[in-house]
């Protein structure tokens, strides 16, 4: 396959307005006092140990730690899909803890977007349809939910691909496909799991890329678990985590470009 150049033109305008020259920037999430145990209290597994995290603002922010470290469970905390056991996750001032469930399945449909590893799309529906799908589901008309996909398919390099379903996509092109749905509905915040695991290393590098840039250019925050350093090191910033417990930061300032290749 040949794979196209990582340039965008010019997508959807982002989701959140320019704030007013100097004017503070409160972070999109703040945890603080983050625990997560599973099993029983007392005896049970602990996989967060007092987090304390912002993301700021169209930040690319990178989650990095061996397998066991809680990095997973952190992001699935971070996006309303766990509970914590014990302190608070904060989305515009919001606990997300204090939501019901209803209200947090709309945050996460209209403020939040997500890219997993195999990229979840549903096999029996188009490019388009699993683009337009979440949008539907909160509540978007059908009309304007296809022009924001098509919009983003094509610019992601996916012209013409519109009607194929996933069994007739590569696997670069169906994580592709995967990032115009998490940014269709212009969220806040864009959460990605290992978005390059299953992918080799050339395709990889270019989908990695590819998110990055859509983030940075549509205005949404990213949030993204990754093992691998040189899939950390595309993100502004990085936090390392062992144990449960942030152990280090890295700030690199401006996202960059994929150094040497994506996650295996």
């Amino acid at each position: 396959m040949t794979t196209p150049t990582s340039t965008l033109p010019p997508g959807p305008a982002a989701h959140p307005a320019p704030p007013l020259a100097g004017a503070p920037l409160s972070p999109v999430l703040r945890t603080r006092g983050l625990t997560k145990t599973y099993g029983s209290s007392g005896t049970g597994t602990r996989a967060l140990d007092g987090i304390d995290l912002d993301v700021a603002r169209a930040e690319s922010l990178a989650i990095m730690g061996p397998s066991g470290c809680g990095k997973t469970t952190l992001l699935h905390v971070l996006a309303g899909i766990l509970r914590p056991s014990t302190g608070e996750v904060l989305h515009e001032g919001t606990d997300l803890a204090a939501l019901g469930d209803r209200r947090r399945t709309r945050l996460r449909r209209s403020a939040f977007g997500f890219v997993f590893q195999d990229g979840r799309l549903l096999p029996e529906l188009t490019a388009l349809e699993n683009v337009i799908l979440p949008r539907m589901l909160g509540g978007a008309a059908r009309r304007t939910a296809a022009a924001d996909a098509r919009t983003w398919l094509d610019r992601l390099g996916l012209a013409g691909m519109h009607d194929r379903r996933p069994g007739q996509l590569s696997g670069g092109q169906a994580q592709r496909v995967a990032i115009a749905r998490a940014l269709a509905g212009r969220p806040q915040v864009v959460f990605a799991d290992e978005p390059t695991g299953a992918l080799d290393q050339a395709t990889g590098r270019v989908v990695l890329e590819v998110l990055v840039e859509s983030c940075r250019d549509s205005g949404a925050s990213l949030v993204m678990v990754t093992h691998d350093p040189a899939v950390a090191a595309t993100c502004a910033r990085t936090v390392a985590m062992q144990d449960g417990r942030i152990v280090q930061v890295y700030q690199r300032g401006p996202a960059q470009g994929p150094a040497t290749g994506g996650a295996r």
